[in-house]
């Protein structure tokens, strides 16, 4: 376990570039835009939401699938109704590279009730079937308490995708208990089982 977290904790802080990017050898992305703080139109400022970043490198160096990380504040979410840069880079990635199916990862507050929220606009982002198969993932890694579809339903980015590629996406809302280094244990299990569902 020593070794994970150490590994992931460089992963998460290791950040050079504003748009990081990995290519792999399966056609799978896992996107990350929300690793770091932003300042919203409003002018009030949204929180990081840790260790996303640290868990789409981490599971995408243990699978050899691709990757596109945020890592610098650009005065824009990609999440929201925008023609931004992340998105742009990202719909080019996956036309380019034939990718079949992102992961589009997100944080919660742990206040939620629920481990982990798959978002797949109500079924219309992902066949049923590939929605099982990582719940059926989640569980095997003793992660019992999924949602679906309520109350996140999966934002700008993953429907981005979908328009413009047709490929599966799912959004991935995971509880701060999950995405805690003082939580060890919680970390490893949220990567075990997304290592377990991307090399299926």
């Amino acid at each position: 376990m020593n070794s994970f977290s150490s590994q992931i904790q460089n992963l998460e802080h290791d950040n050079s570039d504003t748009y990081e990017i990995k290519k792999g050898n399966r056609p799978i992305i896992i996107t990350s835009a929300h690793g770091i703080g932003q300042k919203k139109r409003s002018g009030k400022f949204k929180l990081a939401e840790p260790y996303t970043r640290g868990i789409a490198k981490y599971v995408s160096r243990k699978t050899s699938c691709y990757y596109l990380v945020k890592n610098e504040d650009t005065g824009t979410d990609p999440n929201k109704k925008n023609n931004d840069e992340f998105k742009t880079i990202l719909v080019n990635l996956i036309k380019e590279n034939n990718i079949k199916l992102q992961i589009d990862i997100h944080g919660a507050k742990k206040g939620r009730d629920f481990d982990i929220e798959i978002g797949t606009l109500d079924g219309k982002m992902a066949k049923k079937e590939t929605v099982d198969r990582l719940v059926d993932c989640l569980k095997k890694s003793g992660i019992k308490n999924v949602a679906i579809n309520d109350p996140f339903k999966g934002g700008q980015i993953s429907q981005t995708s979908h328009e413009k590629t047709g490929i599966e996406c799912v959004q991935l809302e995971i509880n701060h208990e999950f995405r805690n280094i003082r939580r060890i244990r919680n970390l490893h299990k949220i990567c075990r089982a997304l290592i377990r569902f991307v090399s299926i």
